[in-house]
């Protein structure tokens, strides 16, 4: 029990510290492989559902303690680095957040783990404004998993930043012809985007036709999201949204979801 005590603490001490040093891909750090054996336990279970959902409700604090219990029971399950890195880069921390996602990174396995794993690291150079290395990530996560147009949609957001309006029409052309496979790889919190984006880019492209339709498609996958974001975003005088607060499309699209957005609120309550 004393031998399993301070392991914990060590691979706690490890974890806050965003797990820095890299081990031997083929073994479990600090030798936790000796201690940790078997199927995930319903305890184990239970701290990857309680991070999750502290992270749905932006309590990213208490959340990155729970991943932190996952981590020390799958040491080597990406899952868990990249959840506590999104938890930091949502508190501010980025460099607990880079080093977390680096941590994530060398554990993934397939393709689309990476490739998430990726997009979360340009993610968090796009936030820090920094898109020229922003773009470097994406296009490794766009090259990662080919079929993925999420990732299409990032590297456009981010030519469109970079004032490169040509190189976005032309990425969002391919993004367009793969949007409809964008419901095999958007889960959860995801659902809706890859959507959401491209009505962003094409607003900035002056192309208002695709904005309201890719707008309507955000809403209709995930209303409980999107209504209230768009709601904020068009009262945002800073957000390119905010041009589009009077118009009459918008405001009956936004009535025609709010109902579902606030069933699917009070059933998840």
């Amino acid at each position: 029990m004393l031998l399993r005590g301070c392991l914990l603490g060590l691979c706690a001490i490890i974890i806050a510290a965003g797990c820095a040093k890299k081990t031997a891909r083929q073994g479990v750090p600090f030798g936790l492989d000796q201690v940790f054996t078997g199927r995930p336990s319903q305890q184990v279970q239970d701290w990857k559902e309680k991070g999750m959902r502290l992270t749905k409700e932006k309590n990213f604090e208490q959340a990155i303690t729970a991943f932190k219990s996952y981590v020390v029971e799958q040491p080597e399950d990406f899952f868990g680095f990249n959840a506590i890195a999104v938890c930091y880069k949502n508190v501010g921390d980025h460099t607990l957040a880079m080093k977390n996602f680096e941590r994530a990174l060398e554990f993934a396995d397939s393709a689309e783990d990476r490739a998430k794993v990726l997009a979360n690291i340009g993610n968090l150079y796009f936030s820090a404004e920094k898109p020229q290395a922003a773009l470097g990530y994406y296009k490794e996560a766009a090259g990662e998993s080919k079929n993925n147009p999420l990732y299409l949609v990032f590297i456009a957001r981010t030519f469109l930043v970079m004032n490169e309006p040509d190189r976005a029409r032309k990425v969002l052309v391919e993004a367009e012809r793969r949007h409809k496979d964008l419901e095999k790889f958007e889960r959860d919190e995801d659902r809706g985007l890859g959507s959401y984006l491209m009505a962003y880019s094409f607003l900035a492209l002056n192309e208002e036709d695709k904005v309201f339709k890719y707008l309507e498609n955000a809403l209709k996958v995930n209303p409980e999201k999107y209504v209230p974001r768009l709601e904020k975003d068009v009262s945002d005088e800073k957000n390119l949204l905010y041009t589009l607060k009077d118009e009459p499309r918008l405001r009956k699209a936004m009535q025609r979801f709010a109902a579902k957005a606030s069933w699917a609120s009070d059933r998840d309550k």
